[in-house]
C-alpha cells in the first residue's frame, strides 16, 4: 500500500516540477517577434518603451496587410492579455516585472482580441 502511495506522490511531484519549469523556458523559434527578460537585462534600458525602441524598433514601424503605411492608427499595447493603451503606455510598465514582450501581426491581434489592429499589437507578459 505504501509503495503505491509513494509512486503516486513521486509522479505528482514530477508533474508539478515539469509544469512549473515550462513557463521559464526560452521561447524556441520566436525570432524577432519576442523580446525576453534576459535581452532586456543585458540591454541596460530604463523602461519598456526604451527596450522596444532599442531592441526591436520595427515593432513601432510595422505596416498593415496591404504593405501601405497605416497613418493615424497607433499600435495597441496589451498587458497580460488586457488592453493597456498605445505605445506611449509602455513607459508605465515596471521593467523588473516584464517576462517577455511579443509583437503580434494584425491578423494575430484581430483573432485574439477582435476589432481592427491594422498595425498589429504589442503584448507584454509580466511575472505573476
Amino acid at each position: 500500500m505504501w509503495r503505491r502511495v509513494s509512486y503516486v506522490l513521486v509522479g505528482m511531484s514530477l508533474t508539478a516540477c515539469a509544469a512549473a519549469t515550462s513557463s521559464a523556458r526560452p521561447i524556441a523559434g520566436a525570432g524577432r517577434d519576442v523580446i525576453t527578460a534576459a535581452e532586456i537585462v543585458t540591454s541596460r534600458v530604463t523602461d519598456v518603451y526604451q527596450a522596444v525602441s532599442q531592441l526591436r524598433p520595427e515593432y513601432f514601424r510595422r505596416r498593415g496587410a496591404t504593405s501601405l503605411p497605416t497613418f493615424g492608427q497607433p499600435i495597441m499595447v496589451y498587458l497580460d492579455e488586457l488592453p493597456f493603451g498605445t505605445a506611449e503606455s509602455l513607459h508605465n510598465i515596471p521593467l523588473d516585472r516584464v517576462r517577455l514582450i511579443r509583437y503580434l501581426t494584425p491578423s494575430e491581434a484581430d483573432l485574439r482580441w477582435g476589432g481592427s489592429h491594422t498595425t498589429g499589437a504589442i503584448l507584454v507578459t509580466t511575472l505573476k
